[in-house]
């Protein structure tokens, strides 16, 4: 297993680009596509593009990258709003996504050659999702190191925000986490650091 990561964009978004055994999925691609396609060998296939959340500095170019690879596009339907044709008048961005999304919902999940466990973690977004894939786990921007995602722009909610937290607390100390913005990080560090997964 293999992951590159691209920070990018104006909010250093992490794109991710998980390889195992010839396949790849494509994490968060927030923009530039052709940056994202220099890491894919020409022998690979990729199997899917997936998407954390709905927020445009992750997703503005999973229809390039759909396009070119002829892949699906997975996301959790609650954050279909924001990647809607007329988002803009919901989170003030104008980069719909046009490929069709398929689901992610809540559990065990395989997509193409890549076994997943996906967890449903609302407050940053209504469809907010963490991916694990063996013993790492893409947290988009749900959780950071020594942070956590902000809960005030459109369907965020604080209260789902700390349900979702009391469900990372009680994953295995030894996850390596990936985010949408920041550095990599574990779970453990996390619960002896991160100010936000304290007392809960």
């Amino acid at each position: 297993m293999k992951i590159d990561i691209l920070p990018i964009g104006l909010y250093q978004e992490n794109i991710y680009v998980l390889h195992d055994n010839g396949h790849v999925l494509i994490i968060d691609p927030g923009r530039y596509g052709k940056e994202i396609a220099r890491k894919i060998a020409s022998d690979e296939t990729v199997d899917a593009v997936i998407l954390t959340h709905g927020h445009s500095d992750h997703t503005m170019a999973a229809d390039d990258m759909a396009e070119k690879y002829g892949c699906p596009v997975y996301m959790n339907h609650g954050d279909l709003p924001l990647t809607a044709k007329d988002a803009g008048r919901i989170d003030g961005t104008e980069y719909p996504v046009w490929s069709p999304i398929e689901d992610l919902p809540e559990g065990d999940i395989t997509i193409g050659s890549f076994p997943l466990h996906i967890y449903h973690t609302p407050g940053h977004t209504a469809g907010s999702v963490l991916i694990r894939y063996r013993n790492v786990l893409f947290t988009g921007d749900t959780l950071f190191a020594s942070s956590i995602g902000r809960t005030d722009l459109y369907s965020g909610d604080e209260v789902q925000m700390i349900d979702s937290l009391r469900r990372i607390v009680r994953l295995p100390a030894d996850l390596t986490f990936y985010p949408g913005h920041g550095p990599s990080s574990t779970i453990g560090l996390q619960l002896k650091v991160n100010p936000y997964l304290q007392n809960l």
